[in-house]
């Protein structure tokens, strides 16, 4: 004997003969095989209720994946960023020396 029979007679009568009657049918939507487009022109096939899927980044194209550092400069934020990232370094190296002239001038 299984264990499908060490539970109660009625709970095994439910479970086999009435259960079935109270299960819609048509429940879930139709699962058909899929194809995800990415941006890039990669091609994925899997399975999926939606016949198409178009994406925007794929592991072909994603800079985690590939190991190349992109910079999506959206109204050139990134190359105002790097310009004020230069001039702060600028100011730090002018700062450095003047205080550097400073010490001298103090120590004679």
């Amino acid at each position: 004997m299984g264990i499908y029979f060490k539970k109660p007679l009625a709970f095994n009568f439910f479970l086999v003969v009435c259960l079935p009657f109270f299960m819609k049918a048509d429940l879930h939507p139709e699962y058909v095989e899929s194809t995800i487009r990415c941006a890039c022109g990669n091609e994925i096939k899997t399975r999926s209720t939606k016949p198409t899927m178009l994406i925007g980044i794929c592991n072909e194209c994603h800079p985690f994946y590939t190991g190349q550092q992109k910079f999506v400069d959206t109204a050139g934020r990134v190359d105002k960023f790097q310009q004020r990232l230069a001039k702060t370094k600028a100011a730090r190296e002018a700062a450095k020396e003047s205080a550097d002239k400073k010490r001298k001038k103090k120590s004679l």
